[in-house]
This record gives C-alpha cells, sequence and structure tokens, in this order.
C-alpha cells in the first residue's frame, strides 16, 4: 500500500491519521492472526487463500470508485486498511500451510527461499515504480487503489489455477476457541515448536530496533541526508536477496544449529557496527543484516513446517504470526526511547540481545536433550 501511505500523507499534511489508520490496522490484523488459525486447519485452504484475495479486491474497487482523492474519509481508510488486513491474516498463513501439501520436504527450504527472494525482489522494486508512477500527473490515489485491485485480481486467478488436492481430515470439527487452544497445547507439548515461535519473536523484536536505528544513524551522524538513507535500504534488501538464494539449492534436514549460527553472526555483525560511526560501515551493516535476516526467516519457516502436523499448520502459523505481529510494536515502543539514550551504542544493545538470545537457546536444547536421555 505505498500509494495509501504517500497520499494520505499528502492530503492531510499530517502523518497523524496515518498513524491512527495504521494503528487501527495493526489491531485487527492481530484479531485476524487468532481467527485465521482454525479456520485454515478446518476448510480448504485454497479457498480461504481465494476468498482474501476476493474480499481484498472488492474493497479497493468499491473505495476506488467513492473516494474523494483530495480529502479522503478517515472511515473509509480505515475500513479499507481493516478489510486488507483481515485479508492478509487469514492468507498468509494459509498460503504457508499449504505449502508443504505441495511441496516434497527435500524441496521446502529452496522453495522457501526462492519465496523470500520473490518477496525481497518486490521490496525493492515496488517503490521504484511506485516512485516513476507518483511523477506521473494524471496519477492519483485512485489510481493506486485500481493498481491494487488489479494485483489481488491476478493473485485470485492464480490461486484458483492451483493444483491442490486437500488431505482429509476425519477428526471432528472444533469451535474455533476449542480448536485455538488445541494449537496452543500442540505447540506446548512439541516443545521445539514453541523454541521456533520465541526464537522469531525475539527476531522481530530485535528487528524494530534496527529500523529504527538506521534513519535515526543518518539523521544524526551524515546531516539527514535522504539519499543515504535509501542507499542503506536498498543494500539491506539487496542482502536480503543474496540471503535467500545461498538457500535455493539447499536440500539437507534444517537444523536449529544453521539458525543459531546465522543469529551468532548477525549479532556479530551489529556489535562490530557500533565501534565506528562510518558511513561506510554501516552500508555493510545494512547489507549484512538483510543478508543473514533473510536466511534466518527462510529457514525458521521451513523447520516449522517439517516439524508440524499437517492438520495443525494453520493453527501453529497463526500463532506464530500472532507473537511477531504483537513483538513488532512493543520493540518500536522500547527502542524508541533505547535509541534517544545510547543513540549509536545501541548497535551494541542489539548485537548483545542476539548474542543472548544464541546462549540461552543452546542451554535450552542442552537441558532439553539431558531431559530426553
Amino acid at each position: 500500500m505505498f500509494g495509501l501511505n504517500w497520499f494520505v500523507v499528502k492530503a492531510t499534511g499530517t502523518a497523524s491519521m496515518l498513524g491512527m489508520v495504521q494503528g487501527i490496522g495493526g489491531i485487527v490484523l492481530m484479531v485476524g492472526d487468532i481467527m485465521a488459525g482454525p479456520l485454515v486447519d478446518g476448510y480448504n485452504r485454497k479457498w480461504i487463500m481465494a476468498m482474501s484475495d476476493l474480499i481484498s479486491f472488492i474493497a479497493c474497487a468499491i473505495l476506488a470508485t467513492i473516494v474523494n482523492v483530495n480529502n479522503p474519509e478517515f472511515y473509509q481508510l480505515v475500513l479499507l486498511t481493516c478489510i486488507m488486513d483481515i485479508g492478509w491474516a487469514f492468507n498468509y498463513p494459509a498460503a504457508k500451510a499449504i505449502i508443504p501439501e505441495v511441496i516434497t520436504p527435500q524441496y521446502l527450504e529452496g522453495f522457501n527461499a526462492y519465496s523470500n527472494t520473490a518477496f525481497n525482489l518486490a521490496n525493492v522494486i515496488a517503490p521504484l515504480i511506485g516512485g516513476v508512477l507518483l511523477t506521473i500527473s494524471w496519477i492519483d490515489f485512485r489510481t493506486f487503489l485500481w493498481i491494487n485491485a488489479g494485483s489481488f485480481l491476478l493473485s485470485l486467478v492464480l490461486t484458483i489455477s492451483l493444483r491442490y488436492h486437500p488431505i482429509q481430515n476425519d477428526r471432528p470439527s472444533l469451535s474455533i476457541w476449542e480448536s485455538l487452544k488445541e494449537g496452543f497445547q500442540y505447540i506446548w507439548q512439541k516443545k521445539i515448536l514453541a523454541l521456533l515461535v520465541a526464537i522469531d519473536a525475539t527476531v522481530n523484536f530485535f528487528y524494530a530496533g534496527v529500523n529504527l536505528l538506521l534513519p535515526y544513524d543518518v539523521n544524526h551522524y551524515y546531516n539527514g541526508n535522504e539519499k543515504y538513507y535509501s542507499y542503506v535500504l536498498s543494500l539491506l534488501a539487496v542482502g536480503g536477496l543474496i540471503g535467500g538464494l545461498t538457500l535455493v539449492h539447499t536440500h539437507s534436514k534444517v537444523k536449529i544449529q544453521k539458525i543459531l549460527i546465522d543469529i551468532l553472526s548477525l549479532g556479530i555483525v551489529m556489535i562490530v557496527g557500533g565501534l565506528w560511526i562510518s558511513y561506510p560501515v554501516l552500508l555493510v551493516v545494512g547489507a549484512l543484516f538483510g543478508f543473514y535476516i533473510s536466511r534466518i526467516g527462510v529457514r525458521l519457516m521451513t523447520m516449522v513446517q517439517n516439524r508440524t502436523e499437517i492438520a495443525y499448520l494453520g493453527r501453529v502459523f497463526g500463532i506464530w504470526f500472532l507473537s511477531v505481529d504483537s513483538m513488532q510494536p512493543i520493540g518500536d515502543f522500547v527502542f524508541g526511547f533505547v535509541i534517544d539514550w545510547f543513540k549509536h551504542q545501541t548497535f551494541f544493545i542489539l548485537g548483545a540481545i542476539l548474542l543472548i538470545s544464541v546462549v540461552l537457546i543452546a542451554v535450552i536444547l542442552r537441558r532439553h536433550r539431558s531431559a530426553a536421555v
């Protein structure tokens, strides 16, 4: 929703309306995460994805028809954002849960790497295309809404064309809350899944800090040059692309030790980045951050898919995404103060969080193995 962010700020002259819209949308997204898992496990995942795309398409098309591009109504923007966040909350876990049903286990990591690379590539290309479109005088918010509607329609067509035969589940149907409770119990019983959820929540808490620290560093030490910040983001995206590509041809089973090595390496990168206030160093840190965060994400996703029974995938991903979505605003709040206090030295704190996390995870794994013996 590149166009939504830009045109709302342009029309109102303030970020407050955009902040309220996104804040409400974030709450709706977390509620959607709670509801999505049981439904993804209880119904045909392909048609859940298709319905999510259809609803998002209709929402964009209706708003494109009625919106006042010069003075957008607050309730319209909130309604659009909420509908699209609900669609995302259902579509994403359904898409991740359906993968093990159509991709064989030895190719899961490679497929996830391709998927992650495509996602990072879209993050690079979309703002560039959006920036070009914004320079064309006749393109306005309505046009961006129609473009979004078209993208959802294309996704709908591709989803419907997917060859998918769901695995039959003969278990008795449960209410949403009973099903969700069963999902939490399943994760708690399979300790490795609980650990993976905790790892990703910690990584996203860390991610929120980096997202705030990078623009802070550029603004305070490099004269607030927007180009400098854009270069850092570009290298971050390129690093993410390369990180995903390094895993494309991997067919071996993912082990948690590989994830810990990537987290450890990223922690060292952060600490080294804190040693010097230097723009070239910041560029390297940005690239390596993108590289390792991409590899960590792919491997976490693959390991969860490998360790979870098909019947529980929707609920596991729903609970996982709920933990991720809830940690992001907490990280934003905490690091908003931490960065003001410690400034560039926040790099050391970020690195320490990752290094301490690796040590704690290693201790937990050792105790778990000892208990198993």
